[in-house]
């Protein structure tokens, strides 16, 4: 706990760096930065810092390292496992959204850098205007997510996740201020002599990937390089109906259509059973009713004849399937056309908060080989099904809290949709042969339902753990779950933890991931 007077000099301090304008103790702003998306990790910082420059953000961890006080770097708060606020209360939340210039398009060698506050609505909207993109366009919350946030959880989801993969897989070179307060440059760049990055290898081991996926442990990106690529003219778009084991047949197309090659696949999205249940109830989709699960794609390309025949290829894959066209127009169903023709990318998302306004979803969101998706679709429900008492005990509970008894249509809808809404959201491919599985369920914001939702969350993340699925975002609560439920061997942690010691002896930086700090001060 930081003394009285070492809060006074630490404000102080801050005060130096970034001016009065930029730092605040005040309840009202602390308490806005104790949460990320999700509603039951809550940490209250001490401070709130936003700096706009790195030496800045220099000055900062030297000061945190004087008083040893820990720092959590934020961006657009997007998370959804409780990353970008403190672990417990206490600290300094740096928020980065100060710094969002675009301070290079290279055209001749495709290459974007930019400052780590950019969102990535903010940094596209700039290169649609020149015909070019990120390709991956980050998660699905890019109107908000900034990209020094998203290349700390190597994201993927928010467009383009089948043909440019999460995008961490962009991304060429960083500059990034280091626990202790030194600002390295990483990729071509460690070079003194190269003028600007365009490549992150060389000049001995991938530093770069160090910082890439790190979720805000080993350095604060300041700066990030980015490839783009020319936006083709030529796109088409398909929405289907699947029958039959739904995620079976989904996973078969989508493996065949990567043995064909490319195709031009820009997005592939796998609506399973719940969900599509609760888009025909809240009618959130056009002409959705008896669709009992969806797989939509989009595909682009350079010429007309090209994007004919990948249509036709990836089409025909579908319907040997047994797949149904929707229709083609987004009035008529084709979900697919609005998610890219008008940002859908970044919007979906929305539909998955908002669903039910009432209630909010906790998410295990994870990475798994497309082949494995079936099994993990299955699981989740077999999951869902061996807690039924606890969720019903969940929906007892918010139901006394929340409801009067006179309120029975929201008491149905309570009982039939809160304590059965375990199971997986809208799933992305998410490059290479592997596909992102949002599993989760529904849960209410009152203190009473905090323990049982906590123990359910947390044991949803002993599932996808146990059954080998790689948690990419992990914050603070699926960073402790690795660790309590043994997945890491013991030389992989040692080593770990050793870089992380390295690097922050203190334990400056998102103080509590991984219980490195814990396991320092035994």
């Amino acid at each position: 706990m930081t003394q009285i007077t070492d809060k006074v000099n630490i404000f102080e301090e801050l005060k130096r760096i970034v001016s009065e304008n930029y730092v605040s103790m005040d309840d009202y702003i602390r308490y806005s930065y104790s949460r990320t998306v999700d509603l039951f990790l809550i940490g209250t910082p001490d401070y709130v810092v936003r700096p706009g420059t790195p030496e800045e953000i220099s000055e900062i961890l030297q000061t945190a390292n004087k008083y040893s006080i820990p720092i959590y770097p934020r961006g657009g708060g997007a998370g959804e496992m409780g990353g970008a606020k403190p672990i417990g209360d206490g600290g300094i939340v740096m928020d980065m959204t100060r710094m969002r210039k675009i301070l290079d398009i290279d055209l001749e060698n495709q290459t974007v850098t930019a400052e780590c506050g950019i969102t990535w609505a903010e940094l596209n909207n700039e290169l649609f205007k020149k015909g070019y993109y990120t390709g991956s366009m980050g998660p699905g919350s890019g109107q908000t997510a900034v990209i020094g946030g998203s290349l700390s959880h190597n994201s993927v989801g928010g467009g383009g996740g089948a043909k440019y993969g999460s995008c961490c897989r962009n991304c060429i070179g960083l500059e990034v201020a280091l626990p202790n307060g030194d600002i390295i440059e990483v990729g071509s760049r460690v070079n003194k002599y190269v003028e600007k990055p365009f490549s992150k290898w060389g000049y001995g081991p991938d530093f770069c990937g160090l910082f890439l996926g790190d979720n805000g442990i080993f350095g604060i990106k300041t700066k990030a390089t980015l490839k783009i690529y020319p936006k083709p003219p030529y796109r088409d778009y398909w929405t289907f109906k699947l029958k039959g084991n739904t995620a079976k047949r989904c996973a078969r197309i989508m493996l065949e259509w990567r043995s064909k090659g490319e195709l031009g696949l820009y997005d592939a999205n796998y609506v399973p059973e719940a969900l599509s249940l609760a888009i025909q109830i809240e009618k959130n989709w056009p002409n959705w009713d008896g669709v009992r699960a969806a797989l939509f794609y989009s595909t682009e390309a350079f010429t007309e004849k090209e994007l004919e025949a990948n249509v036709e290829i990836l089409k025909q894959i579908v319907e040997k399937n047994k797949g149904v066209s929707i229709g083609r127009e987004i009035e008529n169903g084709n979900v697919a056309k609005w998610h890219y023709e008008e940002q859908g990318h970044w919007q979906l998302y929305h539909n998955l908060w908002g669903i039910f306004g009432f209630a909010h979803p906790v998410t295990t969101e994870c990475i798994c080989p497309i082949k494995q998706m079936p099994a993990m679709v299955a699981a989740i429900d077999n999951w869902a099904a061996e807690n039924g008492d606890k969720f019903k005990k969940l929906v007892d509970t918010i139901i006394k809290v929340v409801v009067t008894e006179q309120d029975t249509e929201t008491v149905k809808m309570l009982t039939n949709f809160l304590g059965t809404s375990a199971g997986s959201g809208e799933m992305p491919m998410a490059g290479e042969n592997n596909i992102e599985v949002t599993g989760g369920f529904l849960t209410v914001d009152v203190p009473e339902a905090r323990d049982i939702t906590l123990e359910l969350w947390k044991d949803m993340f002993r599932l996808v753990i146990q059954k080998g699925c790689l948690l990419y975002m992990t914050g603070e609560i699926g960073s402790q779950a690795l660790l309590e439920y043994g997945a890491f061997r013991p030389e992989f942690y040692n080593f770990f933890k050793t870089i992380k010691k390295t690097l922050d002896p203190k334990m400056i930086l998102s103080r509590g991931k991984y219980n490195f700090y814990e396991e320092v001060m035994k």
